[in-house]
């Protein structure tokens, strides 16, 4: 079987699906993937045939501040729901179509599999006739947000005669659904897939990978609690909260282990102090097994992450679609939110004292880490999308 995986630039839209794609290779199925041209450095060397398409991650932002300063202006929940149309559906799109296409022509996948926020992919696809599924990257979209990107994407459609789809076309075939039940939003059907398939990207198995630094291993093993895991992504980890929040911490006498990024500054955080251990990248997956507590802005894949290990979680929501996560995360009780008006040195101490005194947070945690557990592995799917249960 020869597949094609498609995302937009950044960590946390492609790494979500990076699981599935291993799964299938490992199988023996021929895998392609089609993104930013700097996201790709992200698959390197793991055989998989790499096609660029559109500018890259900071190139592509830069460009779109410069062109929407009013955004700026706004809250940040409010911000994150006008960029998601404007940037995703506007300017990213229209730039990855011809790339997209390109790949399309040169690897002849028989299947896509793209995340919600590349909507180029279907009209890629419905232009090659191809069948695609679309693979979560968190929790489902808004529906306001895919249809106001749908209409900023519109022309494209048009200029090939063809009539923009609701959401996008993103669930014309079926959709891959990542987030657990607890974490749906209330009264929510889902989206409007003929079929929808449960996939758990953070099952042991499928998040395999390398194991932690020998330092920072025997560290954590030394007994020392709460050990915190600390991380505001790879696009909010110059935020001011990233570093009150390590301060906060270190006051309770956490063992920590901070992450911020390929450019982000670990001078911010004093090093040398010996409970803190500063990383620009750790592997989540290793790190998370020895962790009590998870501190985080919010993001898709750490909040998710955390939650399959039955940790309990601080989120300090930043933007993009932190504050839905955070909410969520809330609702199933599974951890607390910290506004950014109360994102200060006494705001976070009391909100941290709150979480690590368990109590209820531990056991919504570990609730949420067996519903995760429950779900179909990558492995699991990959299997019932190659011998074609998953697409009957």
């Amino acid at each position: 079987m020869r597949l094609l995986f498609c995302s937009t630039g950044g960590a946390g839209h492609l790494q979500p699906l990076r699981p599935l794609a291993l799964a299938l290779q490992r199988q023996g199925h021929a895998v392609g993937w089609v993104s930013a041209p700097d996201a790709l450095q992200m698959l390197a060397g793991q055989g998989i045939a790499l096609f660029p398409a559109g500018l890259d991650f900071e190139t592509s932002r830069r460009q779109f501040r410069a062109q929407h300063p009013e955004l700026l202006e706004l809250e940040a929940e409010q911000r994150s729901a006008q960029t998601f149309p404007r940037l995703f559906g506007g300017s990213l799109a229209p730039a990855m179509l011809a790339g997209v296409n390109a790949a399309i022509a040169q690897w002849r996948p028989e299947l896509m599999v793209l995340e919600p926020a590349a909507l180029a992919g279907p009209l890629a696809c419905a232009l090659h006739g191809l069948r695609y599924l679309t693979h979560g990257y968190g929790l489902p979209l808004p529906p306001a947000y895919l249809e106001a990107a749908t209409q900023c994407f519109a022309p494209s459609w048009a200029a090939h005669g063809l009539a923009a789809p609701a959401a996008g076309g993103l669930y014309r075939h079926g959709y891959i659904d990542i987030a657990p039940p607890s974490l749906q939003p209330p009264g929510h059907a889902g989206p409007p897939a003929p079929r929808r398939l449960a996939l758990n990207p953070y099952a042991p198995r499928a998040a395999a990978g390398p194991p932690l630094p020998e330092a920072l291993q025997r560290a954590l093993q030394a007994g020392r609690r709460p050990r915190v895991y600390l991380s505001f992504g790879t696009v909010f980890n110059r935020q001011p909260a990233l570093a009150a929040a390590a301060h906060a911490l270190l006051g309770l006498g956490a063992e920590l282990v901070v992450t911020v990024g390929a450019d982000g500054d670990p001078q911010r955080f004093a090093p040398h102090l010996p409970r803190l251990h500063v990383h620009r990248f750790i592997d989540q997956a290793a790190l998370l097994p020895c962790c009590d507590a998870v501190v985080s802005h919010g993001g898709a894949g750490t909040l998710l992450g955390a939650a399959a290990h039955g940790l309990p979680q601080l989120v300090l929501p930043q933007g993009a679609d932190h504050f839905r996560n955070a909410r969520a995360l809330a609702a199933a009780g599974a951890g607390l939110v910290v506004a950014p008006a109360a994102q200060t040195a006494d705001g976070l101490r009391a909100a941290a004292r709150q979480l690590f005194a368990g109590g209820p947070y531990a056991a919504a945690a570990w609730r949420l880490a067996a519903e995760m557990a429950a779900m179909p592995s990558a492995d699991t799917l990959a299997s019932a999308l190659a011998d074609g249960t998953a697409l009957a």
